[in-house]
């Protein structure tokens, strides 16, 4: 993982570095290997947070992440833009959840059913 200041990097650099590490991190969750896991959503959390604050926030640049082959990929771009199109994102965590392949559809579940009922209000 890069340690680029984010506000440094194109719109392009983030997307980019945003599917390798979750397409690395797809790996470690299989793997079991938290530490990597962690490293990588707090990670993923200053990238898509750098997308946020950009004018007129920017998190729709992941949507395209929606359709990538990898079921992490699809996964983490899901929650990050939940806020900036939901109904797109809700429909990726749903064919995730359907999917069956744990733990990424216990994951895109547990997502569903706290962002439907409320309990998560993604920002």
């Amino acid at each position: 993982m890069k340690n680029n200041q984010c506000s440094q990097m194109t719109e392009a650099e983030i997307f980019d570095e945003f599917r390798t590490i979750t397409e690395i991190q797809k790996e470690a969750a299989e793997k079991n290997k938290n530490s990597v896991y962690k490293k990588i959503c707090a990670r993923v959390v200053e990238l898509t947070q750098d997308l946020k604050d950009r004018p007129g926030d920017r998190r729709s640049v992941l949507l395209p992440l929606l359709e990538h082959e990898n079921i992490q990929v699809r996964l983490m771009a899901a929650n990050e833009t939940l806020a900036v199109a939901p109904e797109a994102a809700q429909r990726t965590l749903q064919e995730i959840r359907d999917s069956g392949w744990y733990p990424f559809a216990l994951d895109a579940g547990m997502t569903l059913s706290a962002f439907r009922s409320g309990r998560f209000r993604p920002e």
